[in-house]
């Protein structure tokens, strides 16, 4: 059990974090505190951050996003064309907790992190650029902007 549950270690199974997504945006996932602690390259690229119970939740990027830095300073990153190394900032995330993962219907997606890192991507003509899943959802960014929604509805 990654050592990340013992924040969670207090709660009861009926405060454990699910997400309850409205057919609509915008969409604040309710993920804070999970820690990072899986980064996969590839195509895409993965980002896995553990919450309690076993509970994941797995952030993919399939083209262009954005890294902002604690102090500003920005990367843009393109998962589907930049070398591994160029991509390499993004495991400065291992061991940091999220903080906030929210998205709405023209299929922004802004991830903030402990760290005040922040991730943001949008939509991509040709392909879904960008998927948040966890326990029961899944949001898919879709071609030229649009989010589908599967899994729990209802707030």
């Amino acid at each position: 059990m990654p050592e990340a549950l013992g924040y969670f270690a207090a709660m009861q199974p009926e405060d454990l974090p699910r997400a309850r997504l409205g057919a609509e945006g915008p969409w604040d996932l309710s993920v804070t505190g999970f820690e990072v602690l899986q980064v996969t390259f590839a195509y895409p690229i993965d980002i896995v951050a553990y919450g309690p119970d076993g509970a994941t939740v797995t952030i993919r990027f399939e083209g262009a996003f954005e890294l902002v830095e604690p102090g500003g300073e920005s990367q843009k990153l393109d998962a589907s064309k930049d070398s591994w190394e160029h991509l390499s900032v993004v495991l400065a995330l291992r061991h940091d907790r999220l903080r906030s993962v929210h998205a709405d219907d023209s299929a922004p997606l802004l991830v903030e992190f402990a760290s005040s890192r922040r991730i943001k991507a949008g939509p991509t003509p040709g392909y879904e650029n960008w998927q948040v899943t966890g326990r029961d959802f899944s949001l898919i960014s879709l071609p030229d902007g649009g989010v589908a929604v599967f899994g729990s509805r209802g707030n």
